[in-house]
């Protein structure tokens, strides 16, 4: 079967109307749109004007508690087009359980798991950020093959490459041991990269860092976006559209991965 994956932080700022056209535009038959740093007004809003046939909002299974602050109101949804969800759940172990969303899908007769998860920002939280990637880590460890895909916003590396060897990665008090076991070439997991995998799959030799922009700190370009997908999947096509995604009022790119299933 053919499926479409969608990548995209929205940003708590974002116009919801505006972020759905965008969007609208973009579903292709069967499609799973996992989206970052949504709140509970522009999930509700994005649920009246996508109309997927099937959801999940992470803020409706660990709400925002009476004493919490504003991060906590911060939630990830994903929306299934074309296909249902057979069940779906938090990683209770994370710092922020509420920034992850693990989703059995079902698509006719094949079974989709995806994990979409927002990485906490270095500036803030440092010695949490690289304790969350632990926690994930080892998620991904247990999981092995059962993982279809999953999508973050990674908040790193700092510094990109086409080679997991060459990459660099943020001190957020471990050196960037921890976020090497989700990105890097100590990754504990067997999913790729999927932008990456195309272009080297295409025979591309880009030596620029980042490989493209999917976000800007101060006037830094970074690659922060990913999908990552099994290699039961072939990777048919995959593009990050940042200036169109920045003009629909998010600060970061859209990620658009189109896959065929090879078993």
């Amino acid at each position: 079967m053919d499926i479409r994956i969608i990548q995209w932080n929205i940003s708590f700022k974002c116009k919801a109307d505006k972020i759905a056209e965008f969007l609208i535009n973009h579903i292709y038959e069967s499609t799973i749109i996992n989206l970052q740093e949504v709140n509970q007004q522009q999930h509700n809003e994005l649920l009246e004007l996508l109309k997927p046939d099937d959801y999940v909002f992470s803020l409706d299974k660990r709400p925002k508690g009476q004493f919490e602050g504003k991060n906590r109101a911060l939630g990830v949804s994903t929306y299934i087009f074309d296909g249902l969800i057979e069940s779906s759940n938090l990683l209770d172990r994370s710092v922020f359980p509420e920034r992850t969303l693990l989703v059995n899908s079902i698509f006719g007769s094949e079974k989709i798991q995806t994990l979409n998860f927002h990485s906490l920002t270095g500036v803030d939280y440092k010695k949490a950020k690289s304790s969350n990637f632990a926690s994930i880590a080892d998620f991904l460890h247990q999981a092995k093959d059962k993982l279809d895909f999953f999508c973050c916003d990674a908040n790193e590396p700092m510094v990109d490459s086409l080679y997991e060897s060459e990459l660099e990665f943020w001190d957020n008090k471990d050196k960037g041991k921890n976020a090497q076991l989700l990105f890097g070439q100590y990754k504990v997991h067997e999913l790729v990269d999927s932008f990456r995998t195309y272009l080297l799959d295409k025979g591309q030799t880009t030596t620029t860092n980042p490989l493209t922009i999917s976000h800007k700190t101060g006037s830094n370009g970074r690659r922060y976006d990913f999908i990552y997908n099994s290699r039961k999947w072939i990777i048919k096509g995959i593009k990050y559209l940042y200036e169109d995604s920045i003009k629909a009022t998010s600060d970061h790119s859209i990620v658009i991965g189109d896959y065929q299933c090879d078993m």
